[in-house]
């Protein structure tokens, strides 16, 4: 599965809209996010990029969908992502 896929399916189950050059640049996050392994400071910090994507989009909880995103996203791309 390419990262970005695993993105937009993750924004599409949360119901959370970012547009295409978004899920772009979030991509570079999710790998870093991946090589890490376990969390830390890179999950933290495509956690808030997300968190700040859905700001943007006036959602009224952020931070704890942005969480939930994320640990879909890299459930999805635990068995390998591709850029």
């Amino acid at each position: 599965m390419r990262v970005h896929d695993a993105l937009r399916k993750a924004f599409t189950k949360f119901n959370a809209y970012a547009d295409p050059f978004t899920l772009m640049e979030l991509e570079g996050f999710v790998l870093s996010a991946l090589k890490e392994g376990e969390p830390g400071q890179a999950q933290r910090t495509l956690i808030d990029n997300v968190r700040d994507v859905l700001a943007r989009s006036d959602d009224p909880d952020p931070e704890g969908r942005a969480k939930a995103i994320v640990d879909y996203v890299l459930q999805l791309c635990s068995r390998g992502c591709t850029s």
